[in-house]
C-alpha cells in the first residue's frame, strides 16, 4: 500500500480537541455471511519506523512467539465460534492479543466537529458495526455492516532501529476489515478485507460511506 497522509484540516481540529479532557464510556455492536482472512501477507502493512509509538519496552514478554498465520476467521457456529448476546461473532482475536499500556485514543469527527473521544485501554480489541448487541463501537450509518471492522492490539517483535527496543515485544494497534459490504478506509484508501493494517498516530479511519472520521491519537 502506498504512503498515506491524513487531511490537514482534520489535524487542526484534532489539535484543538487535545486541549480538552473529554471523557467517554465504551458503547456497546454483524454482517451475515462468511469472513476469512486472505492468504499471503495476513499482517498487512508493517509501518514501524522506530518512533516508539507503541507501548514501553517494559511490557510483559510472552514466551510464545507471535503467530503470523491466518487470524480473524469466521466463527461458523455456536459450537466452534464465540457467541455474544446470542449472536455468532465473525471475529476471533489472535493469540498475540494484548491490552495496550500506552494511552491510545480515538477522536470521532464529523467535519471539524468533535463528536466523541474514546479511550482505548480497557480491552485488547474493539469491534465496529451496526449491531448494537455485539459492537463495542456502534457505527450507525446504513452503509456499515453489522460487524464491520475490528481494531486489535497485538504483541509483536520490535523491528525499528532503536537499540533499547531490540529483542523486545511491543504492543501495536491494527485495523482489520471483516469483509464488510462497503469497506473500511484508512487515510482515504480502501483496505483489503481480512488483513491487518498497522495504525499510527494521526491515522484516519472511515467505515463504508459514512463521513465520520475516527482519528487515532497517542497521549504522551
Amino acid at each position: 500500500m502506498s504512503k498515506r497522509e491524513h487531511d490537514h484540516s482534520t489535524s487542526n481540529a484534532i489539535s484543538s480537541a487535545l486541549s480538552s479532557n473529554n471523557k467517554s464510556k465504551k458503547t456497546k455492536y454483524a454482517d451475515e455471511g462468511e469472513f476469512s482472512a486472505k492468504s499471503g501477507d495476513e499482517w498487512g502493512v508493517n509501518r514501524d519506523n522506530g518512533t516508539g509509538t507503541s507501548s514501553s519496552p517494559s511490557a510483559p514478554v510472552e514466551k510464545t512467539k507471535a503467530n503470523f498465520g491466518l487470524s480473524g476467521a469466521l466463527a461458523k457456529d455456536e459450537v466452534t465460534g464465540a457467541v455474544k448476546n446470542g449472536i455468532v461473532l465473525k471475529y476471533n482475536p489472535p493469540p498475540e492479543r494484548v491490552k495496550p499500556t500506552a494511552k491510545w485514543r480515538l477522536y470521532i469527527f464529523k467535519g471539524e466537529e468533535l463528536l466523541s473521544t474514546l479511550h482505548l485501554g480497557r480491552d485488547d480489541y474493539y469491534l465496529f458495526g451496526r449491531e448494537e448487541k455485539v459492537a463495542d463501537i456502534h457505527v450507525e450509518h446504513p452503509s456499515a455492516s453489522s460487524q464491520h471492522s475490528c481494531l486489535q492490539f497485538r504483541s509483536v517483535p520490535y523491528s525499528g532501529t532503536k537499540e533499547k527496543f531490540r529483542g523486545k515485544m511491543i504492543c501495536k494497534p491494527y485495523i482489520i476489515d471483516l469483509e464488510s459490504t462497503n469497506g473500511t478506509w484508512l487515510n482515504g484508501e480502501k483496505i483489503d478485507g481480512g488483513r491487518y493494517y498497522e495504525l499510527k498516530k494521526g491515522d484516519v479511519i472511515r467505515f463504508g460511506e459514512s463521513k465520520r472520521e475516527y482519528v487515532m491519537m497517542l497521549d504522551k
